[in-house]
């Protein structure tokens, strides 16, 4: 992800970038920088915290970890001026809904910066709790996931129906492809568009109808849940 952001704002310019790798010493990095962008996993942020010797307080720091929140980052980091925010996969693609919310110490002209930044990115929105970070990231963060997973099952489907697994994998992907172009070409919500294509009767009711009896709306709820208790645990 962080290649990816750094790929676009050079790309957009109006920055001047540092970049800091595994194994660059991460002080003399930001050392000049007046903004942060923490672009880890949030299993090796406590170990890039302890390892951060210089003064951050007067820096604004951005963060793109899930799970981890601005008072620990702010605890960990020994600056007031957080940022956390959670963009999604497509951000690659310049595409992304990215949610985000600053910390009490984060000035009205730096939270037009941090718009400035996010909007390079795709979408930005700004919520007024974190609570609703975890919520969202849920769908926005883990849908993509989600909607791989979807894909995987469908190509699953037409192998066993006798496709190859490439001739499988190009149906399913150009479905989901095509399926989002649709999405973004019209003004329906999701049920407009699936009672759209669901024809009294016909095929896609049918299979929806079998879904359905089969739990897919738990199952779906299910995994959800898991993923923001999964937010939840990694807060702490």
């Amino acid at each position: 992800m962080g290649k990816a952001m750094w790929d676009i704002l050079s790309k957009r310019g109006g920055f001047e970038l540092v970049g800091c790798s595994k194994g660059d010493d991460v002080n003399e990095k930001i050392s000049g920088a007046k903004i942060v962008i923490l672009a880890v996993k949030p299993q090796v942020f406590s170990e890039l915290a302890a390892s951060i010797k210089i003064d951050l307080s007067g820096k604004l720091v951005i963060s793109i970890m899930a799970g981890i929140g601005i008072e620990k980052i702010a605890e960990s980091l020994r600056t007031k001026k957080v940022v956390r925010t959670l963009p999604n996969l497509a951000l690659k693609v310049g595409q992304s809904l990215t949610i985000w919310k600053a910390g009490e110490e984060v000035s009205g002209e730096e939270k037009l910066l941090v718009r400035e930044i996010l909007a390079s990115f795709g979408q930005e929105v700004e919520v007024e709790t974190e609570e609703k970070i975890g919520i969202i990231g849920v769908v926005s963060g883990c849908g993509p996931g989600f909607l791989a997973y979807f894909g995987e099952k469908m190509v699953e489907f037409l192998v066993k129906h006798g496709l190859t697994p490439i001739e499988a994998e190009k149906v399913a992907r150009q479905t989901l492809i095509g399926t989002g172009e649709v999405v973004k070409a019209n003004a329906w919500n999701l049920t407009d568009m699936r009672q759209k294509v669901s024809s009294k009767g016909g095929l896609t009711e049918a299979g929806v109808r079998e879904m359905e009896a089969g739990g897919m709306g738990e199952i779906f709820a299910k995994g959800g849940e898991a993923a923001l208790k999964r937010s939840e645990e990694l807060s702490k």
